[in-house]
């Protein structure tokens, strides 16, 4: 019996460490209208509007004003204020709000086209987003640029990744050719 309950014990402390209590209005297993597969407003295959493939202002491969291949003030290796190596209050190393499961910051979560969560991002100021896999690994960082953010790995090098507004209440991901990743943050 005591062997039972400490194996109940166990189990349901690595639930609470490790499992992602996500609220129903972030969930779009739950909440259909956040969820691009069942809301086209949302979804860039159907709205161009919010698709860089059909929206050039919106692409960092024809807007350079949003690439940071060519904008050195969006690029952390030429801006310190954006580079977390070199600014402690949006390195989570140094600032214990941006921690993923204990912080205070505003919490994001990024999702697989099948709705399930894969990563999460906290906000460290209003142009950065942070980006944790569901561990709690720190594995990258969101740069805005505009209305989108660029994913950059934790040296500083620009992924070719970014986030495109929704319109609505979050962001859908794209590749550097334009590609729709099926990922989508709420």
């Amino acid at each position: 019996m005591k062997l039972t309950n400490l194996t109940l014990l166990l189990l349901f402390s690595i639930t609470l460490s490790f499992g992602q209590n996500i609220t129903i209005s972030q969930n779009p297993k739950y909440t259909s209208s956040i969820n691009p597969k069942y809301t086209a407003g949302i979804n860039p295959k159907y709205t161009s509007s919010i698709n860089p493939k059909y929206t050039t202002s919106i692409n960092p491969k024809y807007t350079s004003s949003i690439n940071p291949n060519y904008t050195t003030s969006i690029n952390p290796k030429y801006t310190s204020s954006i580079n977390p190596k070199y600014n402690s209050s949006i390195n989570p190393k140094y600032t214990s709000a941006l921690d993923p499961f204990y912080g205070t910051g505003e919490k994001k979560y990024l999702f697989n086209e099948s709705a399930d969560p894969i990563g999460i991002l906290i906000s460290a100021n209003s142009n950065i987003y942070l980006y944790y896999d569901l561990q709690g690994e720190w594995i990258g960082y969101f740069v805005r640029a505009r209305t989108n953010f660029n994913l950059f790995s934790l040296d500083g090098d620009w992924t070719g990744k970014y986030l495109c507004s929704d319109s609505k209440s979050g962001y859908n991901l794209f590749d550097e050719d334009g590609e729709w990743t099926g990922s989508f943050v709420k």
